[in-house]
């Protein structure tokens, strides 16, 4: 095909569906004007030091081109000046949770119904919210925490979850535990979603006993309190816990160090290094007895993340723990992790 037809058919196509253009196996992003920006997505890891340049096709058109595996999932901005402008070809935009936002789009097109925000149908269990004294383990005064009971009369296994407004507003963790519930996938499951502490997450979910002190002494009596689920004190590693990120990191951290109460846990995206100093888990899981833990491990192909996810996989392997591990063709967020939460939800809680 010469590239007057290529030039043609980008144009036509980007008027009609706007960015990016799938032609066969080929993705193009588009830019029709003088100066185009310069593009900072998921494919470079975010890197504003050395962002993705456009090329000129012909006169005022100019675009980046590249392949993607099948169902794949991409977020991506555009910067002039260092600043994010607005792509006026798509629409299409989600939370990056730092307050700015991305576009995103999917490959092939057809799987964008499974990554645009829907509002969820009202929840058939009941979710309160609880402020909680923090006892100077966590930053400030109170931590907020919301509890979701399932509709059902029997106690039933707890799950905790760092990070729970995120998994809460943007996962829409307890809509999806009510439908495969109602499939027939899983059994019954009740939360504990903690909120993070916003600029002091970090502090607080790098392996911190203050943060595990903090749900010790607050978030289960509680639980207990507000909700009709198995005590972890009568049965041993009835609860789960789960994360993202470093949320993924304190998730494994909590199991490892209290295995009498998990038996359980979900990480997505774990952020088991920093840098090329790993942290305190690996230590723990090489030189204590392999324990009784059912593990999801899930991270994005396009994420840095990636490598240290490959090699705690290999390790549980090496320890002879019980795990899943998957990969995904989509980066560092939330819409990509809701995407593989029922397939983790079945794995651990399936019927």
């Amino acid at each position: 095909m010469e590239n007057s037809e290529i030039t043609d058919l980008i144009r036509s196509h980007l008027l009609e569906s706007g960015n990016p253009v799938i032609l066969n196996d080929k993705i193009y992003l588009c830019w029709v004007g003088d100066h185009p920006p310069s593009i900072i997505s998921d494919l470079n890891c975010w890197d504003v030091e050395h962002p993705i340049q456009f090329e000129l096709l012909e006169n005022d058109l100019w675009i980046y081109s590249f392949e993607l595996p099948w169902g794949s999932y991409i977020e991506y901005a555009f910067l002039r000046n260092n600043r994010r402008i607005h792509d006026p070809h798509n629409p299409h935009r989600t939370p990056n949770g730092m307050g700015k936002f991305n576009h995103f789009f999917t490959f092939p097109s057809s799987e964008m119904e499974n990554f645009l925000p829907e509002e969820p149908p009202p929840l058939k269990g009941s979710l309160t919210s609880l402020r909680l004294p923090t006892n100077q383990l966590l930053a400030g005064k109170k931590r907020k925490v919301h509890f979701y009971q399932p509709p059902t009369k029997e106690p039933v296994p707890l799950m905790v979850m760092w990070d729970g407004k995120e998994y809460l507003e943007r996962a829409f963790l307890p809509h999806l535990i009510e439908e495969l519930v109602e499939l027939g996938k899983i059994q019954p499951v009740a939360l504990a979603l903690i909120e993070n502490g916003r600029r002091y997450r970090t502090m607080e979910y790098f392996c911190s006993e203050a943060t595990l002190g903090f749900m010790q002494m607050a978030v289960i009596p509680a639980a207990l309190q507000h909700l009709n689920i198995l005590s972890p004190y009568d049965e041993k590693g009835s609860l789960a816990i789960g994360g993202a990120s470093l949320g993924g990191l304190m998730a494994f951290y909590a199991a490892l160090r209290l295995p009498q109460w998990f038996g359980k846990v979900l990480s997505q995206s774990g952020a088991f290094a920093i840098g090329d100093q790993k942290l305190v888990v690996w230590s723990l899981i090489e030189h204590q007895k392999t324990l009784p833990l059912k593990i999801w491990l899930d991270c994005g192909m396009f994420e840095s993340l990636l490598e240290t996810n490959r090699q705690m996989a290999a390790l549980l392997d090496q320890k002879g723990y019980e795990f899943q591990y998957r990969e995904s063709p989509s980066g560092h967020n939330y819409p990509a992790w809701r995407r593989l939460l029922p397939e983790a939800l079945i794995n651990l809680f399936g019927q």
